[in-house]
């Protein structure tokens, strides 16, 4: 077994992509991000607890229906299956790192924008869609 110990702030504050893991086993999941001024991730929901800490920047953070805001040494923790988001509501970049358990990003992820992420996650659903199919007979 691989030992992970990282310094995450500076790796966090290093990271200019909009999604980059860092850390992956069967049941925990290290991920960056970087989310440019006035950008956010959009209301989206998981079926593992996620654990996101800031770095820099400032962000408002919804969870299911709940406002609240966080600064940089903030640690947000949103539970399995709630509803969320995080809009960037800073003059920079949002700069953080969340844990998720178990993983819940697609495995290596490493995309520059936003829109290369949710590309990428349509892939990875269409190809969950075939494999349902080939299942079922369909």
């Amino acid at each position: 077994m691989a030992i992970f110990n990282k310094d995450m702030v500076a790796l966090a504050g290093k990271n200019e992509l909009w999604q980059k893991e860092v850390y992956r086993d069967a049941k925990v999941q290290i991920v960056l991000m970087a989310i440019p001024a006035g950008e956010e991730i959009g209301m989206e929901t998981h079926r593992a607890d996620q654990t996101t800490f800031i770095v820099e920047g400032e962000a408002k953070v919804t969870i299911d229906g709940h406002n609240t805001t966080a600064g940089p040494n903030h640690l947000v923790v949103v539970p399995k299956g709630a509803e969320h988001n995080v809009v960037n509501k800073g003059p920079g970049v949002l700069k953080l790192f969340s844990v998720y358990a178990p993983p819940a990003e697609p495995e290596g992820a490493a995309f520059k924008t936003k829109a290369e992420a949710e590309e990428a996650e349509k892939g990875l659903l269409a190809k969950a869609a075939e494999k349902v199919k080939d299942v079922v007979g369909g």
